[in-house]
């Protein structure tokens, strides 16, 4: 398995190095309660990346095990970056031999034409591999890159209760219909793959839960992107974070947006949705146990997408 990691945005890159490995001792003393979810679990995931050391077979220090990097918001089309900050990204990358992937959110019609634009950037800086999360994208993108399927193709039902420290009152067979349902993916079927293998495709990424992913043995072959540490809880074209600025409980940025979440970020103090929290217009749910079987972490082409904020 290899190590890469994911960035949002062009502001995290600027931060890059401090963000790594031999700077994280400096937030061990910031923990407590008081800290937002999302530094506490960036900390936390570094402890079990270094513990699972072992999946990429390189016990050097993180930012020497890095492989490469996705670039991109996964969720949210009003914040696909410029051209320009796509080059510098690249340009910093590129310099320091990483292996570049550019990320694509879902696009709506509104924002179709610049998506188009960045695909014409993309080939113009030779960029090989994209991340789609629509068959809109998928179908633009299929001919001249090599196309990885995003987080939107294994979407699962999930509980954001699940682990909650109220007890919750469910029967054993509620618990294990759940089990079924969170756990298995359409990759499963035999003919799922074989459609998207039609078009050129290998590659599918899953976040990190336990999943049965079994089929990642089964031909035809696929190789995987695990996403770590968040899962999504949900997300959509309504952002409740821009909602707030604009005093409306539904609200839908069409056309344009003002990216009041990059100021903001919501967490959510009842107990029964403890870690959750939100960020862009998604919710995100932490799952720090890197848990993998051996057929996945033994296999190199399969890979471990660290998101760092």
């Amino acid at each position: 398995m290899k190590l890469y990691i994911k960035v949002n945005d062009i502001h995290t890159l600027k931060n890059f190095d401090e963000l790594l490995q031999a700077h994280a001792s400096r937030f061990e003393p910031l923990i407590s309660p008081a800290m937002h979810p999302k530094y506490k679990h960036y900390y936390y995931a570094i402890k079990e990346i270094q513990n699972n050391q072992h999946y990429f077979y390189d016990e050097r220090e993180l930012k020497k095990v890095i492989k490469g990097v996705y670039f991109g918001n996964s969720y949210c089309e009003h914040l696909l970056p410029s051209p320009l900050d796509i080059a510098k990204a690249y340009s910093y990358f590129n310099d320091t031999h990483h292996n570049f992937v550019f990320v694509f959110p879902p696009i709506g019609e509104h924002k179709m034409e610049e998506a188009k634009e960045i695909l014409e950037e993309l080939k113009q800086l030779d960029i090989k591999e994209v991340v789609v999360n629509d068959f809109g994208m998928l179908q633009l993108a299929k001919d001249e890159f090599k196309v990885i399927l995003g987080i939107n193709f294994t979407k699962t039902i999930k509980n954001a209760f699940l682990d909650a420290k109220e007890s919750l009152e469910v029967s054993s067979k509620q618990l294990v219909n759940q089990k079924n349902l969170t756990t298995h993916l359409e990759f499963e079927i035999d003919f799922v793959r074989e459609f998207y293998k039609s078009m050129g495709i290998s590659r599918v990424s899953i976040e990190n839960k336990p999943y049965d992913m079994s089929f990642l043995e089964k031909k035809p072959l696929f190789y995987a992107d695990i996403y770590y540490p968040n899962s999504t809880i949900s997300y959509s074209r309504a952002c409740d974070i821009a909602g707030i600025y604009n005093d409306k409980q539904t609200y839908f940025p069409a056309k344009s947006c003002q990216k009041y979440c990059a100021k903001t970020s919501l967490e959510f103090e009842h107990s029964k949705v403890l870690n959750l929290y939100q960020e862009y217009n998604t919710i995100y749910k932490p799952h720090l146990r890197l848990e993998l079987p051996e057929s996945v972490y033994k296999n190199k082409r399969n890979r471990l997408v660290w998101e760092i904020f």
